[in-house]
């Protein structure tokens, strides 16, 4: 990986943005914390002055004390370094004795604490200094105090630490941020080769994620997957309804023109007839699959969902049983209805009915005389509803079971009968379009189509 590319992420941006922050907080904490340690060492600075100057106010009130200006004497020649000050003003405040630099000044100054500059000349580390003025009882005044280098070390070892602490952070930053990249980047390559895969054909091809846990990439790419499962499963039914198409087209199409080529050359007007009246029912017949076809696609797009209402599923399924039990007996089969009374749901009234129509008529369709078909309905807990067509007719494989939902997929002994293997697949389509899940089961014997919703309205009086 080129080291412009690595510059360019995101994460490196994140891991600097990230370390100027905790630069930033800490700057502010070091602040704080400097200016606390200052005081503190100002005010231990003080207190050693103040202890000197009480030591030499009891020894000036001993009896026999010397007088100040030969105490002063003697502790000037005590003092190492200039670090300390010590000094006797007269009462104007001219100095008597004393270390402090002719530069200083103090001349009118009050008692109490001052800080003071000290000339360039001063021989010391700070040319500042903390000096304590006390008014002595014959009305002069005792200067004790203390230049202030050790307080301006400490604000530079305290500054210095936190110069080289940023200075680490930033770089452990720019490493961190760089090796973050570095993988970021890496990961990025791996979706889009993919990508790229996917795009050259390769359908089946899946971006690589832990299959438990992980990071947000392997979440990313575990959802990724399932949407490309998907566009693979919706490209590969695309593929399918093609061919399909075609060939479910293909025999209606060619009779249509076999009988139209035939009537031509017979040239009667009973021909001719007769031709047209098969044309037309050919036709009908490739309407009425591009009709479903465009149901389905149309249920699948949810274009209806918007028309959704409460819906009495209880009297819808009352009124069908109604309708097709002549149709029923007609064909000598029987339709039995087992309905549990006020079951509401939230539906598409007309996409309902047209589900559990196809379903009758299905069973009716494939169930021989004598059979006995079932349309049931009742509750499941305090949420849910069960809805069923059950038949005593030859049932459905289990190994096809899931097939017969796909379109225009048909059983083999069902090749003989009309329909374009399209029901089912409508069935389905409004189904998912609700929520509901569809399932085939043995009715020991015959099939049991089975219909669950999760969501049902209770009316409350």
């Amino acid at each position: 990986m080129r080291l412009p590319e690595l510059l360019r992420t995101s994460a490196l941006r994140l891991a600097l943005w990230q370390a100027l922050l905790f630069l930033f907080t800490a700057a502010v904490l070091a602040g704080i914390v400097g200016w606390q340690v200052h005081v503190f060492g100002r005010d231990q600075l003080r207190a050693a002055v103040r202890a000197d100057t009480q030591r030499l106010l009891d020894e000036l009130e001993e009896p026999d004390g010397e007088r100040p200006e030969a105490l002063i004497a003697t502790r000037l020649r005590a003092i190492p370094t200039t670090h300390d000050l010590l000094a006797l003003l007269s009462h104007d405040g001219r100095m008597l004795i004393g270390n402090l630099p002719p530069g200083v000044d103090l001349r009118g100054v009050a008692a109490g604490w001052h800080s003071v500059n000290m000339p360039p000349s001063y021989d010391a580390d700070d040319s500042s200094a903390e000096i304590w003025l006390q008014r002595l009882p014959d009305g002069r005044m005792l200067v004790v105090g203390r230049n202030r280098s050790s307080l301006v070390q400490l604000d530079e070892t305290l500054a210095g630490a936190f110069l080289i602490a940023s200075i680490v952070t930033l770089l452990l930053a720019l490493v961190g941020g760089l090796l973050l990249g570095r993988s970021y980047l890496r990961r990025v390559r791996m979706v889009g080769e993919s990508a790229r895969r996917i795009m050259a054909g390769d359908l089946a091809a899946r971006v690589p994620a832990r299959s438990i846990g992980g990071d947000e990439f392997d979440l990313l790419a575990r959802q990724l997957n399932v949407m490309l499962a998907r566009i693979q499963e919706l490209m590969e039914g695309m593929r399918q309804v093609s061919n399909d198409i075609a060939h479910d087209l293909r025999t209606p199409l060619t009779h249509l023109r076999q009988r139209l080529e035939t009537a031509a050359q017979d040239g009667a007007a009973d021909a001719l007839r007769a031709a047209l009246d098969s044309a037309q029912r050919d036709v009908d017949q490739v309407l009425a699959t591009f009709a479903a076809m465009l149901a389905i696609a149309r249920i699948e797009a949810r274009e209806r969902r918007a028309g959704f209402e409460r819906v009495d599923l209880s009297r819808l399924l009352g009124a069908l049983a109604e309708d097709y039990a002549p149709v029923a007996e007609e064909r000598g089969q029987r339709l039995a209805a087992r309905i549990a009374p006020d079951v509401y749901v939230q539906a598409d009234h007309r996409l309902l009915l047209q589900l559990f129509a196809n379903l009758i008529e299905n069973a009716m369709t494939h169930c021989p005389e004598h059979t006995e078909i079932t349309l049931g309905l009742a509750r499941e807990g305090t949420r849910g509803f069960r809805a069923m067509v059950a038949d005593r007719g030859p049932g459905i494989p289990q190994a096809e079971r899931t097939a017969v939902f796909k379109r225009f997929y048909r059983l083999d002994r069902s090749r003989a009968t009309s329909g374009s293997g399209l029901g089912l697949a409508l069935v389905q389509a409004i189904a998912e379009l609700h929520g509901f899940s569809m399932m085939i089961e043995d009715n020991n014997p015959g099939t049991r189509m089975l219909l669950r919703g999760v969501v049902v309205i209770e009316v409350t009086a």
